[in-house]
């Protein structure tokens, strides 16, 4: 018997026959990579067979339906020449009632309980593909069941040693991880946890989303803005949190995937899959444009009308015609305006013996890019911190930093404002204790940004009693709202600085040309964020406001 059904837009096999309990789903062809597939096949319970769990939809055309395969588990595949097959449907274990099944149901086909051990408590996801929750009285082990697409047609995956599921625990908290798995194949996945002992398993927790957006942004009033941290990156993710880029790979070749969603809660889709080795990336708050740096040259990608250009290149000797040359982009670190029609890149002049280094600015006019201004305060550590505002009115680098060598140049940072045709001026030059030095264990290095109107400026940045001039003194009294640790006041060991207290936020305000230090929030080195208005600043899970020009605490 073969029964009727439709093809879903998702992949998955829809049928209205309610007769059948169990299906059997098969593709016969050769897939691009050359290895045979006839037949490959799946067998699944319930109304919907989740063919799409096993086989990723390219086209369809007419009576002819075309599919990649691709494993749950495998990496996205970019895109490939289609593989035309045959689905063959077939109907087995007549005469038995129901065809129960969908993600989350209670019917047949789901994890039966067989214990009566409670859902563990305080299950949430404690970052990317970890987990935590409490203790269960009772239970020797746990198991953690994942729905690849949250609220759609597929069943619930069973996670185990394909996707390096491990397990610890502390006095007072069980703690899983998935190390294999990758966050694309999981972007739009719940989360269930059960726990299990000698007689069987127990109750699963409620579905917890992965949630990717809360993990790397948060959301002020003012829009989404990306979370910072000077011990590693976040991916990108535009204001509005309706575009976010995430690192891939497909085979040997590593790849940015852009996804997309409608509206915020509702489920991403693989916009484009860009082939690159770029090892920084930004992307416009507009979520438009898109800069990577690749060897010593910046690959831009422009979207329009949902699809993604070939790259523009900026190669790296395309630099400003006043750079003393030697001239050249060294891209270490990449800024991008809101609307992606300004570029701020690192770069290289001079003779070898005795070069500097400097910040570049571009400008887009329509699809063509165009080398701007250069910027060299005269240090040999320029732009490791570097903003610009989302106007694209305003740029931040520093000069200088705290490093582990015992003679470091005191770190400020310069703001310069764009003033038309009149080009940029410097408008201040701050002392803030911007760092940068990297350790096979604890590499730190300050981020800085800036409001979307460049009045504001957020600093990371740490305070060395006894290593720095007294103009970057910072007491206890100059702390705006206390501190979590005791605040540093003996001098420190030479390169002992990633692991002291000290850190801190800097907050400056601009009046007019005049720029002065509005805040010292200290709150260890964790991740955090500027509005994009510049009135709030979310940092070690608290959330702080500023109202008439002053700073609140939460």
């Amino acid at each position: 018997m073969v029964p009727k059904g439709y093809l879903h837009s998702t992949g998955s096999y829809h049928f209205p026959d309610t007769r059948c309990r169990r299906f059997l789903v098969q593709v016969f062809g050769k897939n691009t990579l050359g290895r045979s597939e006839s037949p490959l096949q799946s067998t699944a319970t319930g109304t919907r067979a989740p063919f799409h769990a096993f086989f990723k939809k390219v086209s369809m055309r007419h009576d002819t339906l075309t599919f990649a395969p691709e494993a749950v588990h495998q990496r996205a595949p970019r895109a490939l020449p289609t593989l035309r097959a045959t689905l063959a449907l077939g109907c087995a274990a007549l005469a038995l009632a129901g065809c129960g099944g969908g993600s989350g149901s209670a019917e047949p086909g789901q994890p039966p309980v067989t214990s009566t051990l409670p859902a563990p408590e305080n299950f949430e996801n404690s970052g990317a593909l970890s987990f935590a929750w409490s203790a269960t009285p009772g239970a020797t082990r746990y198991e953690l069941f994942a729905d690849l697409d949250g609220p759609g047609p597929q069943t619930e995956v069973q996670m185990g040693a394909a996707q390096g599921l491990s397990f610890y625990s502390t006095t007072q908290r069980q703690f899983g991880n998935l190390s294999l798995a990758r966050i694309p194949d999981f972007i739009n996945a719940t989360f269930r946890l059960r726990a299990c002992n000698s007689d069987g398993c127990g109750a699963f927790t409620a579905a917890k989303a992965l949630d990717l957006p809360s993990r790397i942004s948060y959301e002020f009033s003012s829009g989404r803005a990306p979370l910072k941290s000077s011990s590693g990156n976040f991916d990108p993710i535009s204001q509005d949190g309706l575009t976010l880029v995430l690192r891939g790979s497909n085979g040997s070749t590593s790849t940015l995937l852009v996804f997309t969603r409608t509206a915020a809660g509702q489920p991403w889709q693989q916009q484009a899959e860009i082939p690159t080795s770029a090892y920084r990336i930004a992307l416009s708050a507009d979520g438009n444009t898109l800069a990577a740096s690749e060897e010593s040259k910046v690959q831009i990608y422009q979207r329009s009308s949902g699809t993604w250009s070939q790259p523009t290149t900026i190669a790296s000797t395309q630099t400003p015609a006043a750079c003393p040359q030697p001239c050249q982009i060294v891209p270490d670190r990449l800024a991008l305006s809101a609307n992606g029609n300004l570029l701020a890149v690192t770069g290289r002049f001079g003779a070898a013996a005795s070069d500097s280094n400097a910040v570049f600015t571009y400008v887009r006019t329509g699809t063509t890019w165009a080398a701007q201004s250069h910027f060299a305060p005269g240090d040999s550590i320029v732009g490791t911190a570097l903003a610009l505002s989302g106007d694209g009115s305003t740029l931040a680098l520093n000069s200088g930093a705290i490093t582990r060598s015992e003679n470091f140049t005191p770190p400020h940072v310069h703001i310069y404002a764009q003033k038309g045709v009149d080009g940029w001026t410097e408008q201040a030059r701050l002392p803030v204790g911007i760092v940068n030095f990297l350790d096979i264990a604890a590499s730190r290095y300050s981020a800085m940004t800036l409001s979307h109107d460049g009045n504001t400026l957020a600093v990371e940045a740490q305070y060395l009693p006894g290593r720095l001039p007294s103009e970057f003194t910072i007491v206890a009294a100059d702390l705006t709202c206390g501190s979590k640790s005791p605040w540093i006041t003996e001098p420190l060991a030479n390169g002992a600085y990633s692991t002291t207290p000290g850190w801190h936020i800097a907050l400056f305000g601009r009046d007019g040309t005049t720029w002065r230090r509005q805040a010292v929030m200290a709150r260890d080195t964790v991740a955090w964020a500027l509005a994009p208005d510049g009135n709030g600043l979310f940092y070690g899970s608290e959330l702080f406001n500023r109202r008439n020009g002053a700073w609140t605490c939460p």
